[in-house]
């Protein structure tokens, strides 16, 4: 019995088996039987019942409508089995896949949704699907591409008579009528109420918009009165911009002191006016300087309340702002506030700003804002003791730990201890290297670390500075310290240094000529540069082209006298000479020094002679200018005879008393009596002692000499200066000259006899050979 049962059973699974399988593998149509194994009325109720649970979320179904519409599938369920029974019975179902793809799908199924229906494919909307299925899983898989045997097409359509098969065809479509009207009661209807309810709903949430031409309203159709939006008038950029300060704090504050403010800062405004003011712009700010502080707007007030307030007045803001003076420091607009405390306060309150800055300063420097108020705290207000103090964070710990009171500076302390001297250098070093900044290298504080790195550093460590600062020296040259630091860079750097820092200057010339300390590093330029050629076309070069402003600029003069005269003490004190010559004997300047200004002044002889006779009047006539006057005839090199020519011709046309203004239509100045024309000549006839003792040609008695006229003589003679010139003339006592004088003067003895003053006594005495016995000194005679 259990073999038979076994037996049984095994054969029962071979046979289906047989039936099922392809010896060929899995065929392309079994793939395509796994697919269509569900029912098209199961997934077409689950696709329903998904939609409808979607539907009751939104609000839009009720759960009776719902209840109806699970009913109504399963009748059409039903009703779709009898259909395709009918159509098996009369032999009309496809046997081969072939035939069940040519299978139109029904209309009945269709979704009424547009987005339901695009997720349904063709097979699923189909009724008689699976009964198609079914009749196709009797055969083996594969059959239609393994065996070439086609399948016979049903015999009903060649035996069915044609009254016959248009019955059939009539009732099908009465059907498929019927059924739509099934699936428009139970489905379409519910489903398009559904729809609508829901598009309503959400009208009412939000406004609508533009979603495609058939949502588009009309242009000028109103919106429902329920979701219109009240228009925002358009703003003008003032209206905006109160608008915005209108939300910022204090701001009803700020608006009613900008009343007083615009009243007080008036310069003509009465004292008792101003402390009312005062007063009453007090009572509003105090308790709040700190927030105000950093507006722009307000900042201004809190400045005019400390400029014009009472000293009680600035106690309180101080007091309000005294823990966080380092925080306004870095405001862009409270940082004038403690520039203004610094101006108006007290000696007390002063200080205690400063002391604020301790254990801060190098983070200050470094800042943008602050900066400008620690430079303005040292340079103006500190005193010994509070520079020392601001500068010792740049000194390092080492300084701070072993100085006493007496040391007021860092080289007081490196002669009591000079064992500190290496370790105060190196961190003196690691601070200075971060401070080589465009901005930072302005200020006095700065020069003045730097200034002492210079003074006690050893040449390796003065190095690695340089190389560092060689390209930043011209921010330096505006301060005592600073052009000292340049200095010492020019005298203690190679030649690729000071080639490097000589091109920096470029464009900067006229300006540092002009400086009052900046000029002084041309001077070491000159002195310790062996590399001329650069010197020349760089600097003089420069300094050439703008002659005129540097000829009428007090130290621009001393430059163009450096380079012609060289530490002469007539024009260069001996402090400055001393500076200079601590650059003497540096290792890096090997030419010789009277070469190397011999050729500097070579360069600029030609252009300074040619600016002197284009500008002899301006130039002689200057007390500022007549020394350099005198200096260029002097020393430059080359023929100076024109130039002479040039101030001989001014001097006689000046003395004609027919000539009162020259082409040009300026009025002309009698050389003579002028109070340093008169004693550039004296001096030029002077010199030719010099000249004819150095055997230079052109002597400056002769030419003036020549040039003079009858008239010339008899204005000297009838004046005190005039005849001083003439004194000077006798006093070359070059033969020539005198002969000369003897023969003009011989006809105006008479007329000197009359005149009274000193002048024409001593010309008198001179004329007949007797020396006076009133004249003892040449400071007598020099007016």
């Amino acid at each position: 019995m259990k073999k038979q049962g076994d037996t049984s059973l095994g054969k029962k699974s071979n046979k289906n088996k047989s039936s099922r399988s392809n010896p060929e593998g899995i065929s392309r149509m079994k793939k395509d039987n796994m697919k269509l194994k569900h029912s098209p009325s199961k997934t077409f109720q689950k696709s329903v019942v998904k939609k409808t649970k979607a539907f009751q979320k939104q609000g839009s179904m009720e759960l009776s409508t719902i209840t109806e519409q699970r009913s109504s599938l399963r009748k059409k369920a039903e009703l779709t089995q009898k259909v395709g029974s009918a159509n098996s019975s009369l032999n009309e179902t496809p046997e081969t896949l072939s035939q069940i793809s040519s299978i139109m799908p029904s209309e009945e199924y269709t979704v009424l949704s547009p987005s339901y229906k695009q997720t349904l494919s063709k097979s699923q909307m189909d009724a008689t699907w699976e009964l198609a299925v079914d009749k196709a899983r009797g055969q083996p898989d594969g059959a239609e591409g393994s065996f070439s045997k086609k399948t016979p097409k049903p015999a009903i359509k060649q035996t069915l008579a044609p009254d016959k098969k248009k019955t059939l065809v009539k009732e099908k479509e009465n059907t498929k009528a019927k059924k739509k009207n099934v699936a428009a009661k139970y489905i379409k209807d519910p489903l398009n109420k559904a729809v609508n309810k829901m598009k309503a709903l959400k009208s009412k949430e939000a406004p609508e918009k533009n979603q495609g031409a058939k949502l588009k309203r009309k242009f000028d159709e109103p919106l429902p009165d329920e979701t219109t939006v009240p228009k925002k008038a358009k703003l003008t950029f003032k209206e905006k911009k109160k608008e915005r300060k209108m939300m910022k704090d204090n701001y009803d504050l700020i608006h009613s002191a900008k009343f007083i403010w615009e009243e007080l800062r008036k310069l003509n405004l009465p004292q008792e006016r101003r402390e009312e003011l005062c007063k009453s712009l007090f009572d509003k700010v105090q308790g709040k300087v700190k927030e105000l502080a950093v507006v722009h707007d307000s900042a201004r007030i809190i400045q005019c309340l400390v400029k014009y307030g009472v000293p009680e007045n600035r106690a309180v803001v101080l007091e309000e702002l005294k823990d966080h003076i380092v925080e306004l420091c870095k405001s862009k607009y409270a940082k004038f506030i403690i520039r203004k405390l610094l101006k108006y306060g007290t000696k007390q309150q002063r200080t205690q700003i400063i002391k604020a800055f301790h254990g801060h300063v190098r983070k200050l420097v470094r800042h943008k804002e602050a900066s400008d108020i620690v430079e303005f705290a040292y340079n103006d207000f500190a005193n010994a003791h509070q520079r020392l103090g601001l500068l010792e964070e740049f000194y390092g710990p080492t300084f701070v730990l072993f100085k006493t009171p007496s040391i007021a500076s860092l080289d007081d302390f490196l002669k009591e201890q000079p064992d500190k001297k290496d370790m105060i250098m190196s961190n003196l070093k690691g601070t200075l290297l971060p401070l080589i900044d465009k901005y930072i290298l302005t200020y006095s504080l700065v020069h003045k670390i730097f200034y002492d790195f210079f003074k006690h550093a050893d040449v390796a460590q003065q190095k690695d500075v340089i190389e560092a600062l060689r390209e930043s020296i011209v921010h330096m040259l505006h301060t005592r310290d600073g052009v000292r630091t340049a200095m010492c860079c020019i005298w203690h750097g190679s030649a690729k240094d000071r080639k490097l820092m000589i091109k920096s200057l470029k464009g900067h010339v006229a300006k540092i000529c002009r400086e009052e300390t900046g000029h002084m590093l041309l001077l070491a330029i000159f002195d310790a540069v062996d590399d001329t050629v650069l010197v020349q076309k760089v600097i003089l070069d420069e300094l050439l082209k703008n002659l005129a402003e540097v000829v009428q600029d007090t130290h621009g003069r001393k430059v163009l006298l450096y380079l012609l005269m060289h530490r002469h003490p007539v024009h260069f004190c001996p402090d400055v000479i001393s500076i200079l010559q601590q650059g003497d004997g540096n290792s890096t300047s090997k030419k010789d020094a009277a070469l190397r200004a011999r050729e500097l002044r070579d360069h600029i002889s030609r252009p300074l002679l040619a600016y002197l006779e284009g500008n002899v009047q301006k130039l002689i006539t200057n007390s500022s200018t007549s020394l350099l006057v005198l200096a260029i005839i002097t020393h430059a090199s080359g023929d100076v005879t024109n130039a002479m020519d040039a101030i001989a011709k001014v001097v006689v046309e000046s003395a004609d008393p027919t000539k009162t203004a020259n082409p040009s239509g300026e009025s002309v100045i009698n050389v003579s009596e002028d109070t340093a024309g008169h004693l550039v000549l004296k001096k030029l006839i002077l010199n030719d002692k010099e000249r004819l003792q150095q055997g230079k040609s052109g002597l400056f008695s002769v030419i003036l000499l020549n040039a003079a006229r009858d008239a010339t003589f008899k204005s000297w003679a009838a004046s005190n200066r005039g005849c001083f010139i003439l004194v000077s003339l006798f006093e070359t006592e070059i033969p020539e000259v005198t002969e000369m004088l003897q023969t003009w003067l011989d006809s105006l003895k008479k007329h000197l006899k009359k005149m009274t003053f000193k002048g024409a006594e001593i010309l008198l005495q001179k004329l007949e050979g007797k020396q006076s016995h009133g004249m003892t000194s040449r400071k007598e005679i020099s007016l």
